[in-house]
């Protein structure tokens, strides 16, 4: 398992980010992990229910500087596994392309934000088993996207 840090720096270098985009991103790379590898977390920290939708609240402040601009890329990276790159990089093709409202919008319309958010309270966590059920039945792979990402399973690299 990897931290949420870590990951943070990859999908930085790998696509254009602002925070919020990047709370976004991290939260569907964990829905992407827990769905194809049973419930298995990506990273260990808590998702909460914001205002602004899930995030984990430790990268939102190491990031909250850049506001709406763009995160710089020049932090050094922390190697990830096979799996852990695979549930990003899947998550970053399809949720990469939406912008930080988009994703903002989506999952405000979410089952698992939408349960735990009360407006204005801070520390409402989203749990593992309500992000898992919700998109165990609302993500889609195709073949192709699942045999890859057990085959990086398998090979536990």
């Amino acid at each position: 398992m990897v931290s949420a840090f870590t990951l943070s720096k990859y999908i930085i270098k790998s696509i254009p980010v602002d925070n919020l985009k990047l709370q976004k991103l991290l939260y569907y790379s964990q829905a992407v992990h827990l769905v194809l590898y049973d419930k298995q977390p990506l990273f260990p920290e808590d998702i909460e229910a914001w205002d602004i939708g899930p995030l984990i609240p430790s990268v939102y402040r190491e990031y909250k500087q850049y506001g709406f601009e763009t995160i710089p890329s020049t932090e050094k990276l922390t190697p990830l596994s096979l799996v852990e790159k695979k549930a990003v990089d899947m998550s970053l093709d399809y949720f990469g392309k939406m912008s930080g409202l988009d994703l903002i919008n989506e999952a405000h319309s979410e089952t698992p934000w939408e349960e735990v958010y009360k407006r204005g309270q801070l520390g409402l966590v989203i749990s593992h088993d309500s992000i898992y059920d919700y998109f165990k039945k609302n993500l889609t792979f195709t073949e192709e996207e699942l045999e890859s990402a057990m085959d990086c399973y398998a090979n536990k690299a």
